[in-house]
């Protein structure tokens, strides 16, 4: 039986080490997972989403790991899930926007890159993220 730490590194290492290799099941060219996300993916994992709900969970995680919730809506089984919520993470670089989705059934809770995402509701996550940051900045 692995321990939490050996199933993320198991689900993160293609992420974590980008370079072509069939050990590992990663494709050369794709950029790396932002550490940001895999924090989050990793805080996820430590909260009881069915005590404290989906949103409960999400919030606490992104207290752990600095990012703020965009929003939260019920996909009611649309691309296989039944909650997703955008959310903010700070980063060195730019913020990053990602996508919390809670599949159908009992699944745990998954962090996908809203840039990367093929899911609609990533490009509604994007734009409202955008139009926070000017609205957030001050006019000259």
């Amino acid at each position: 039986m692995s321990t939490v730490l050996e199933q993320a590194q198991q689900k993160w290492e293609p992420a974590i080490h980008p370079e072509s290799d069939e050990s590992n099941g990663s494709v050369a060219g794709e950029p790396a997972t932002p550490l940001e996300m895999i924090e989050l993916d990793l805080a996820l994992q430590y909260q009881d989403y069915l005590e404290k709900g989906f949103e409960g969970a999400v919030l606490d995680a992104l207290e752990l790991v600095g990012g703020k919730l965009l929003f939260r809506m019920r996909m009611n089984d649309a691309s296989g899930f039944d909650w997703v919520a955008a959310v903010v993470l700070e980063s060195l670089e730019e913020p990053r926007v990602a996508l919390v989705v809670q599949p159908v059934g009992d699944g745990p809770l998954e962090v996908k890159d809203a840039s990367r995402s093929e899911m609609p509701i990533a490009s509604v996550a994007q734009a409202y993220s955008n139009l926070l940051v000017h609205l957030e900045t001050p006019a000259d």
